[in-house]
């Protein structure tokens, strides 16, 4: 007997627990809320924030907003039952909507919706859209936009090929207030270009267009570089690799994998390259030490100069005399201008350090082949500077 009771109770616990239970409070009565009052609408640049007073029931849960976009797709946006305003955005083009408030109970009870009526203005991708400048550059385009609200937003490029249909070169997502992109490895020969802005609400301007010829430019062989000698003031560390790592191909490296220099004076530090083969220099990008990005010895300021004339860079490896100053940079992260670790570098960051920083060399920079590296200041006012990888770019003469 005692064998079926047992039995009994098994089933009767395993019933029970396969019953679905409902989450949340059951509700507790059918009586609806009051409503919403003195509702004050503040329109800006792709929304409205909308406040108003609550009432005064004691079992309110939130208030929510019902409207239906440009488009035709219709929203709703929840606002919590402790403050008293509740902001709508994703407009794209200045429009007056109706939106429905409602007051919602903690049984699922809704009020009598109060209509108000929002006047959102334009976007601040059009804003954006109408900063754009575009020009011709070395083996592709430049462009710039000013993102004053650092909206997060896609700057995509597209371009007609040969069958006259526009494919997609390059998106950009940014939330930089003043942007730059380039395009690259285009040929040198006119061309139709489009650029647009997307927001992250799927907002499209129009396609600013732009009928462009990039000018010629190659990719300097690095199987022709060698090292020149290092200036004495100057010693190798025993953490990094020899000179010659720098043009080995690997972008994404650390310790042995950089090449690595410390100082003994107050002098600071640069390293001199023979890159093989005359060249007007357009751009070049470097890498710093994998996991040490924007941190440690990695250049802040630095300077590239260069030389053609070899009994320059055969002399007096510490001397300056017959060098000429192509260009002054600042490695720049998107999150900020501090260093900071590995682990708190945000996702723009990292793209920007694994994809290698860029920089551009003036228009009218002389013919170089020789060219010196030199590092003003780190990250951390260090003494010493690692570099991962080079890479260079420009018109190539014999």
């Amino acid at each position: 007997m005692k064998k079926y009771i047992i039995n009994i109770a098994f089933l009767m616990f395993f019933v029970y627990s396969c019953t679905e239970e409902p989450i949340g409070q059951y509700p507790v009565d059918d009586t609806s809320p009051q409503m919403i009052s003195n509702p004050v609408v503040s329109n800006f640049k792709g929304g409205a924030t909308i406040k108003y007073d609550l009432p005064g029931d004691k079992d309110l849960l939130c208030i929510k907003a019902v409207y239906t976009l440009p488009s035709g797709e219709k929203k709703e946006k929840l606002a919590s039952a402790f403050i008293n305003e509740l902001t709508i955005e994703g407009f794209a083009r200045a429009t007056k909507t109706s939106v429905s408030l409602i007051a919602v109970d903690k049984s699922k009870n809704e009020s009598v919706p109060v209509v108000v009526e929002i006047d959102p203005l334009d976007s601040p991708i059009f804003d954006i859209y109408h900063s754009i400048s575009v020009i011709a550059s070395f083996g592709g385009i430049k462009l710039t936009w000013e993102n004053p609200e650092r909206k997060d937003i896609v700057v995509g490029i597209v371009a007609r090929d040969e069958e006259n249909t526009f494919v997609s070169l390059e998106n950009f997502y940014t939330s930089v207030g003043s942007g730059l992109g380039t395009v690259r490895g285009l040929e040198a020969e006119e061309t139709e270009f489009g650029i647009f802005i997307r927001d992250i609400y799927n907002n499209y301007t129009d396609t600013l267009f732009s009928i462009l010829t990039p000018w010629e430019e190659s990719e300097l062989d690095k199987n022709l570089w060698r090292a020149m000698t290092t200036c004495s003031a100057f010693t190798a560390s025993q953490w990094g690799g020899a000179i010659n790592v720098m043009w080995d191909g690997q972008t994404i490296a650390g310790g042995d994998g950089t090449y690595y220099l410390n100082r003994t004076s107050s002098e600071p530090i640069f390293f001199t390259i023979d890159l093989g083969i005359s060249t007007k220099l357009s751009r070049f990008k470097f890498w710093g030490r994998n996991e040490w990005y924007f941190n440690l010895h990695h250049p802040k300021e630095f300077e590239v100069w260069g030389t053609n004339d070899p009994s320059v860079a055969n002399g007096d490896a510490c001397s300056w005399d017959g060098w000429e100053l192509l260009l002054s940079g600042t490695s720049e992260k998107p999150s900020g201008p501090d260093a900071t670790s590995f682990a708190n570098l945000t996702s723009e960051d990292l793209a920007l350090a694994m994809s290698g920083e860029e920089f551009e060399f003036p228009l009218e920079v002389p013919e170089v082949r020789y060219i010196r590296f030199r590092t003003i200041r780190t990250w951390t006012d260090s003494n010493s500077s690692f570099i991962a990888e080079l890479t260079f770019w420009g018109q190539l003469f014999e």
